[in-house]
């Protein structure tokens, strides 16, 4: 709508694809809302209350004034200045973005929610509405079979989270969702968004956040707008397979909803825990279950082991690939954190202190006193990351071929995880986006149920 690669900004377009109006003026509460968060951000002048009613006031809007508001929304974007200072602006390539959702993408995902009733509900199968007439009589929803586990597309709010948070502990984008889609503003630049000290009074807890500093990324003043172009493109084709009944038929051809159902839930189960894996910035042990279980949700839908994926090669050539193909503008935002996922991954082997005392690239597996293999310290470093993951479960290991292996990697490693590793788990969702056709092919499993 405005920004670097469009000027004029053009804000009427909003109008032209909102919909239907489906809220009216405002309430005297959100008045109210509104009204002392003006004021705290006055007060106040941070850069979190300030942008906390810019978002506001976007989510807020009557529909025919949402044009205004967001023209007004990025005019405050370039004319921000950090307290005491009037030269620069702080935001000159600030950019106002929005991802659509066609009401078809919802319509086509809710499908598979409403074809499992009509499997599972025996009465309805029959022909016996009176049931449905029932709950409709008393307000209740007809058609809920896990509703609340694939809703992500009602905003693509959850679909485009991890792009918004692709360069935490920074960030680069506002946004807020409306009943079209989501409205992004784009500030055209990093800037740091955790603080070093306690925020609020959860932060007092002996919760262990990251040690490291890390260093905010200069991108090209289009880099924001070619970031969301590449991952709008991505998602739509994403969505082209994750809505084909045809990917979710049997081997008779047959389309199953439970099939549909699962593959959509797993999906936008991906995309929920990486955002969340991303704001974990604070608390390092949350962070690693969130990696092990992106890790696990990517077997599903790759068909790739763990291992696999924790393979420094496999890591190394699935990133030189992505930065073959990703638009050098967009790989400014896209490929910081993946690249600090892989540097966390070869760093693993560093960890193998045995092996660096004694000069050694290898370490020896032991069971019971007797060496029965040696693994190079790529390979340990896999291994090393598939015991932590077993560990959610408690460390030690229950299958015999596995304890004198566990057993060794416990004695060799000092432990030292760094807490840029799970990025791993953003780099192969970025690669997950590029390469569709390797979902569509894990998602039908040859008509396996």
């Amino acid at each position: 709508m405005a920004g670097v690669r469009q000027t004029p900004a053009r804000f009427d377009r909003i109008a032209i694809f909102a919909g239907p109006r489906l809220r009216g003026p405002l309430s005297a509460r959100e008045h109210q809302v509104l009204s002392e968060r003006s004021d705290r951000a006055m007060a106040t002048k941070d850069i979190v209350d300030a942008f906390s009613v810019l978002t506001l006031q976007t989510l807020l809007a009557d529909q025919n004034q949402l044009p205004d508001i967001v023209g007004h929304v990025h005019g405050e974007l370039l004319d921000f200045r950090f307290s005491g200072e009037v030269a620069d602006q702080v935001f000159p390539h600030a950019g106002v973005h929005v991802v659509r959702r066609r009401s078809e993408l919802v319509h086509r995902i809710k499908m598979a929610g409403v074809l499992l009733r009509l499997e599972y509900d025996a009465q309805l199968t029959g022909g016996d509405l009176s049931g449905i007439k029932a709950a409709h009589d008393a307000g209740q929803l007809i058609f809920s079979s896990s509703e609340h586990l694939l809703n992500g597309a009602a905003f693509l709010d959850v679909y485009v989270g991890p792009l918004m948070g692709a360069a935490s502990p920074a960030m680069w984008n506002l946004y807020a969702a409306r009943e079209f889609g989501i409205v992004v503003y784009s500030l055209g630049r990093f800037i740091v968004a955790a603080k070093g000290d306690a925020a609020e009074m959860l932060h007092f807890l002996p919760v262990r956040g990251s040690l490291e500093s890390v260093p905010t990324p200069t991108v090209r003043p289009d880099a924001c707008s070619t970031a969301l172009d590449w991952w709008g493109a991505k998602l739509n084709n994403l969505f082209g397979v994750l809505t084909d009944p045809v990917t979710f038929t049997d081997q008779a051809g047959r389309y199953v909803p439970v099939k549909h159902l699962q593959a959509i839930s797993t999906v936008e189960q991906l995309f929920k825990r990486i955002t969340s894996l991303q704001a974990a910035h604070r608390d390092v042990t949350a962070r690693r279950v969130l990696f092990f279980s992106v890790m696990d949700t990517l077997h599903r839908l790759t068909g790739r082991p763990l291992e696999k994926h924790c393979s420094l090669e496999f890591a190394t050539e699935t990133l030189e690939r992505l930065h073959a193909t990703i638009p050098t503008e967009a790989a400014d935002v896209l490929m910081p954190a993946a690249e600090r996922g892989v540097t966390a991954l070869r760093r693993i082997q560093d960890g193998f202190y045995l092996a660096r005392q004694f000069g050694r690239d290898e370490i020896d597996v032991v069971d019971n006193g007797t060496a029965t293999g040696t693994l190079d310290l790529e390979a340990a470093a896999s291994e090393y990351l598939e015991m932590l993951r077993n560990a959610t479960h408690g460390f030690g290991s229950n299958r015999s071929r596995r304890v004198g292996l566990t057993n060794t990697l416990l004695a060799h490693h000092d432990g030292d995880v760094p807490h840029d590793i799970g990025f791993l788990g953003y780099l192969f969702l970025l690669d997950l986006l590029s390469q569709p056709e390797i979902l569509k092919g894990a998602l039908y499993r040859g008509g396996r149920l």
